[in-house]
């Protein structure tokens, strides 16, 4: 059977946008897969069968903006693609007026997560504007879809998700705490402050320590170095910076509890964290603000929910010291069992881009 042709175009660079990777993953057996993506200097992460073209990234944001789109524009035109899956960014529209005839779905990943009440309407005003030159999209999450205000008739659910780590995790009778993710807009020095309210009162009793993979802003990155620094937890709490999902591969399997540390805003709340589905997937307890998404997600069986405050979050640390022997790896795992890339990209998203090749 021939393969067909799969254009996924992403301005994050090739392996760290995760979804990407997994759709990849997933994909290759049936299409020809080539990824569009900008180059940000980044080590590189290649997968077998799969082309990756990078955009260069230097010049000012209008400079790489124009390369973007004549890059774009000339990959979509110049190769026969069966389809084009694009994430959303800025000014995406144009691509499909200046590929009008081309199958193109708009992935729309996020919503604005700004915190200035009138940058987050623009944002989001944008992004509901772009989407009107497109006939179908897909969107994480059915609440995102409503928040966004998006015609429901062109939007297709496709959900995050995690692999499922085998042979992972070291049992629950340590504390072994992980955050993977950004540090902007999420407070993350709080769940520090929390951490060290607990381990002052219990860290005599069990073994804990805390790994924090992750960039933002410099302000950011300092704050959290600054609480760490001023709270004389170097010793157990460790910023290790950005890193590539395979790099970290050795902390998710040696971590049990996950962290996923959103603010409680209207912005977040219809956001599904990649990170909850990862942790749960990978065996650890996972500790989450409780947004709405993640209140859909996190039971008894496998999280628990704080408030976004660091005392809310040490509290959320008690309850885990005074519940970790009722935890067992399987019922972990198998609370999100329906949510590994492998079902979601046969189940979902392989047969919804076959039915639009097919209507084509």
């Amino acid at each position: 059977m021939q393969k067909k042709k799969l254009l996924l175009i992403s301005p994050s660079q090739f392996g760290y946008l995760t979804d990407y990777y997994y759709y990849c993953k997933y994909l290759k057996e049936e299409y020809l897969i080539t990824v569009l993506c900008f180059d940000e200097g980044l080590k590189k992460v290649s997968l077998c069968d799969v082309q990756i073209k990078y955009v260069p990234l230097a010049g000012n944001r209008i400079t790489r903006y124009l390369r973007w789109l004549k890059y774009v524009y000339l990959e979509i035109s110049q190769s026969n693609y069966d389809i084009v899956f694009s994430y959303s960014f800025k000014f995406c529209f144009l691509l499909k007026l200046l590929s009008a005839k081309k199958q193109i779905v708009l992935d729309v990943r996020t919503g604005s997560v700004k915190e200035n009440p009138l940058i987050n309407w623009f944002q989001n005003w944008q992004l509901r504007f772009e989407s009107y030159f497109f006939d179908h999209i897909t969107i994480i999450s059915r609440g995102l879809i409503k928040h966004l205000n998006l015609n429901p008739k062109k939007c297709h659910w496709l959900p995050l998700g995690a692999e499922k780590l085998n042979n992972s995790n070291c049992g629950y009778n340590s504390m072994k705490l992980l955050y993977v993710g950004t540090l902007n807009h999420r407070k993350l020095h709080e769940t520090v402050l929390g951490f060290s309210m607990f381990h002052k009162k219990y860290g005599v009793d069990i073994a804990c320590t805390y790994n924090i993979f992750g960039f933002g802003s410099e302000i950011e990155e300092n704050l959290l170095r600054e609480t760490i620094n001023d709270l004389n937890l170097n010793a157990i709490v460790k910023f290790h910076g950005r890193k590539n999902l395979h790099e970290i591969h050795d902390y998710y399997r040696e971590s049990n509890i996950g962290i996923c540390y959103i603010p409680i805003t209207p912005y977040f709340d219809f956001q599904p964290p990649t990170k909850t589905f990862e942790y749960i997937l990978a065996g650890m307890v996972c500790i989450g603000t409780a947004t709405f998404e993640n209140s859909n997600l996190l039971t008894e069986e496998n999280g628990i929910l704080c408030n976004d405050s660091s005392s809310s979050f040490c509290n959320a640390l008690v309850k885990y010291y005074h519940n970790r022997n009722n935890y067992t790896y399987s019922s972990v795992v198998n609370s999100l069992a329906n949510y590994t890339w492998d079902r979601i990209i046969n189940t979902n998203l392989k047969p919804y881009l076959n039915m639009l090749i097919s209507d084509a």
